[in-house]
């Protein structure tokens, strides 16, 4: 199953999910992945991280943009840490199809114009979400903001036959729950 975690800026999806991910992982389910929490220093978002699942590793992936925004969102991102984080990816990718894996979650947090639009950033995200359900992860959750929440569903629709959407409360991880637990 596809879950699309959506919501609006600042409604709390990445710190909902980093909730839902110590859950799961305290029962045991494996979660793989990329959280994406923002850097805050005096009430000011400062940076965006990756932090890669299941090793914990923070990738500085964003800071405020300059004068020369080459994205036009607001945000310059480090093309070495968009390597980093797209190599971990690709390297999830490489085994997914492993039989011998207990099955979890993928968790991609998140996936924006950058990648739906304009085919750049996470690109292995991408690539993972447009193979749909493995044995390593017969679910994924990706977060997309409400503005792309029918984007993606449309995007992923073929490859997951259908794409359900969560919000970040209560019901959203009951749901979640129900479907892994």
């Amino acid at each position: 199953m596809l879950f699309i975690l959506t919501g609006d800026i600042r409604t709390g999806k990445t710190t909902w999910l980093e909730a839902r991910v110590r859950e799961l992982e305290a029962v045991g389910v494996p979660v793989r992945g990329v959280l994406a929490p923002g850097v805050w220093r005096d009430g000011e978002k400062v940076g965006i991280e990756n932090v890669l699942l299941p090793s914990r590793e923070r990738v500085l992936l964003a800071t405020p943009a300059g004068d020369g925004c080459s994205t036009g969102l607001g945000w310059d991102f480090n093309p070495a840490a968009l390597a980093r984080v797209n190599a971990h990816l690709a390297g999830l990718n490489a085994t997914a199809v492993e039989k011998d894996v207990c099955p979890g979650l993928l968790v991609i947090d998140e996936v924006g114009p950058l990648e739906l639009r304009r085919g750049d950033g996470l690109t292995a995200a991408l690539t993972l979400l447009d193979s749909g359900p493995t044995p390593a992860w017969p679910h994924t959750l990706v977060v997309v903001r409400s503005a792309l929440a029918e984007d993606a569903r449309t995007r992923f629709a073929q490859s997951w036959r259908s794409g359900e959407l969560l919000f970040p409360d209560e019901s959203g991880a009951r749901r979640l729950h129900e479907a892994l637990l």
